[in-house]
């Protein structure tokens, strides 16, 4: 089976049946052609530019479309702000507490007193 390098073959493995790949369409030395990085500066900066457009374009429909469903359905609410007739009087915790306490001990009685019949 051929081995396979990216770029020139290292002397100590030159053999015949190894095979170089060569990236194609970049530069390797680092040599600027002609403006070339100047261009692909200007190429970001225009990419740059769109995406932020296209952005700002994306925020204004999403505007335009909850204000146009605020107007088609004014019933509906936003899962942010809670309820009215929910956040108004929560029920007290002390009340359950109280409540298990109770049933507890309704149960422990009515155990001790099953026991108290069955043994005596």
């Amino acid at each position: 089976m051929s081995e396979q390098y990216l770029g020139s073959v290292p002397p100590s493995h030159a053999t015949d049946d190894a095979m170089p790949i060569e990236p194609h369409g970049f530069d390797l030395g680092g040599h600027d052609s002609n403006g070339a990085a100047a261009q692909d500066i200007e190429d970001a900066r225009a990419l740059v530019t769109m995406a932020r457009e296209q952005l700002a374009r994306d925020i204004a429909d999403i505007e335009r479309a909850t204000a146009a469903l605020r107007l088609a359905e004014p019933a509906l609410q936003s899962w942010s702000k809670p309820a009215t007739q929910a956040a108004l009087k929560p029920r007290p915790l002390w009340l359950l507490i109280g409540v298990l306490w109770l049933s507890t001990a309704i149960v422990t009685v009515g155990a001790a007193v099953a026991i108290a019949a069955l043994a005596g």
